[in-house]
Order: structure tokens, then C-alpha cells, then sequence
């Protein structure tokens, strides 16, 4: 660490589980529209791959005060060779201080040691202090992720009547995760191989594409606090798995669209629609005023079909990339 920094009484340290309820509260400060809970980050802390490297710092004052952390770590859900990513968070009182620069001095190296040719980063597109960040750390901007919100309390459900039903009519099937492990103890996996074949069509800025395991898709859609097997709607045809939308339901704050994919020979039907207006139902029926999602720049599909839904634009997230 930096001398300038010992000067500031600002030192790093290993991050440990014990500082996650920090961390939460210093993550609320950051993003206080969508919170997060201890309990979230505990279960995601808890089910990080074990053999997956990464190397995280803490970042507090000298009396303890935990001010910030630091994290670069090889991405395990997507399959985007040499990369590495980059991850940082520092309390409003304290930055423009070196200490993102500081932390970049520290993780860099970690991702040259495991032969990494890329660190890969993002920032909200209104955060004018990150964005300084990586033009001056010698980042490059290669893609946007736009988000979204939809006003659950204002969504008109008859502008789209018929929708639903027409799906039905043409011979295919609506259910839930929850009503379909009733019948098939095989459920979670089939609904993992639909997940896994829909995402490969996912335009992910970078040419990165998913590639989580099936351990890694359990963990992070079906086992975390804000995940439930009734939020989790699929389309079948001929008892086929062919459609799905998944949503996170958090405590606090908007729910999330994390994913919606249908396999390509079943595109073009209206099943996307007929997925998203039952999750809407969902969403309003326990209580939410606000849905979130995010698409890439790349998908027009998905993002004139959010459109048509009422989604409005909020500030996407940049993506930034440092060749190494």
C-alpha cells in the first residue's frame, strides 16, 4: 500500500466473512434503490466456488472503520477467455483519495500471476467519479448493459388480453418450478439445460458467453434468499421445457427479471410476452411497485418487447476493459 495512503490512516486487509454486515451497509449508501441484505451476501459469500481464485482486500482507518473493499476474481458464470474482473467500492467520504489506485496496485498483479490478458470492469453510467477512474487507470469503454424499471402499481395487464391466451391455444403449457418438482423430481436440471441453452444466445458485451455449472446455477437462481421456485415460470410444449422467466425477489426494494429465454425454434410465438405478463402478476401479487432488468445494447428483441411493456430507461452500466 501506498505511503500517502499510511499518511491518511487508511490501510488494507484481507476481507473476511465478519465484515459483510459493512459491506451491506456501505453497498445501501451506494445503490440505496436497490438494497441488499446481509442475508443475500452471506448466502453468495458462502457459496462462491471454492476452487475459483480471486483475492480481495478490506479497506478501513486505523481505528476499524471499514471504508471500502477490492476484489479481482476469474468470472465463473461466463466463459470469456484471459479475463479477469475487477470489482471496487469505496465510501463517499473518502474518495478521490488514491485509494481505487491504491487497489488497482494490489489486485493487477494477482490477475497477471494467473495469466490473465484482460481485467474486465463496469460502473453506472451517471457515476462520473468511475468513470474518471478507468479513463485515468488506462480502461477502455467496450460495451453498455442498459436497465430498466417497469411501474408495477401503473401496468395495465388489458392491453395485452388476449396474450396468454393465445400461447395456451396454440398447444403449449405455462407452469411454475414449484408445480413441475410436484412431477418431476428431475426438474431443477431440465430447467437448468433450458437456462444453460437460452443464455448461449445471450449477447454479452465482450463476446463473453454464460457458462455457469449446473452447482453455480442452483446457488445463484434457485437457492438464494430472493429466489422461489413459484417465481419461476416455464413454457413447455409436449411436456418439453421450451420458455422460462426468473425472477429474484428481494426484501427490499424492486424485483428483478433475471432471466427470460426461449430455445430458437420456438422464438416468434409469443411466448416471451405470455412468460412476462405471469411474472408481472407475481411481482403484483406480493407486493412489489417497482421491476427492474437488465439487456445488453446487442438484444433488440428483448428490449422493444420490454418497451412494449412499459419499461423506462434508467442509467445502464459501462463496461471497461484494460488489456494487460
Amino acid at each position: 500500500m501506498s505511503t500517502a495512503l499510511s499518511e491518511q490512516r487508511v490501510r488494507f486487509r484481507e476481507f473476511r466473512f465478519e465484515d459483510i454486515p459493512a459491506l451491506v451497509d456501505l453497498l445501501n449508501q451506494t445503490f440505496p434503490d436497490t438494497p441488499t441484505t446481509v442475508e443475500t451476501e452471506a448466502h453468495f459469500e458462502k457459496s462462491y466456488p471454492p476452487d475459483n481464485p480471486r483475492l480481495r482486500f478490506a479497506v478501513e482507518t486505523n481505528e476499524g472503520r471499514f471504508i471500502g473493499m477490492g476484489a479481482c476474481l476469474k468470472p465463473f458464470w461466463v466463459n470469456a477467455p484471459g479475463v479477469y474482473h475487477l470489482w471496487g467500492l469505496v465510501d463517499a467520504e473518502w474518495r478521490r483519495q488514491g485509494i481505487g489506485r491504491a487497489l488497482l496496485a494490489e489486485l493487477e498483479p494477482f490477475a497477471r500471476e494467473h495469466q490473465a490478458t484482460r481485467l474486465w470492469s463496469d460502473c453506472r453510467e451517471d457515476f462520473d467519479f468511475a468513470i474518471r477512474f478507468f479513463e485515468q487507470a488506462g480502461f477502455s469503454n467496450f460495451g453498455l448493459r442498459f436497465e430498466s424499471k417497469l411501474d408495477l402499481t401503473n401496468f395495465d395487464e388489458s392491453r395485452f388480453a388476449d396474450a396468454i391466451d393465445r400461447v395456451l391455444d396454440a398447444g403449449f403449457q405455462l407452469s411454475t418450478l414449484a408445480a413441475e418438482r410436484s412431477t418431476n423430481p428431475n426438474a431443477d436440471h431440465v430447467l437448468y439445460e433450458l437456462d444453460h441453452a437460452t443464455r448461449q444466445d445471450v449477447p454479452l458485451p465482450g463476446g463473453a458467453v454464460s457458462n455457469m455449472s449446473y452447482d453455480d446455477f442452483r446457488k445463484v437462481m434457485l437457492e438464494s434468499p430472493d429466489a422461489d421456485p413459484t417465481a419461476v415460470i416455464i413454457a413447455k410444449h409436449s411436456q418439453k421445457y421450451v420458455g422460462l422467466t426468473a425472477l429474484w425477489l428481494p426484501q427490499e426494494g424492486p424485483a428483478y427479471t433475471n432471466m427470460t429465454g426461449i430455445l430458437r425454434e420456438y422464438r416468434e410465438r409469443g411466448l416471451a410476452l405470455a412468460l412476462k405478463l405471469l411474472s408481472i402478476r407475481v411481482m403484483k401479487t406480493r407486493g412489489y411497485a417497482e421491476a427492474r432488468t437488465t439487456n445488453d445494447t446487442a438484444n433488440p428483441a428483448i428490449l422493444r418487447l420490454n418497451e412494449k411493456l412499459g419499461y423506462q430507461p434508467l442509467p445502464g452500466w459501462l463496461q471497461w476493459e484494460k488489456t494487460l
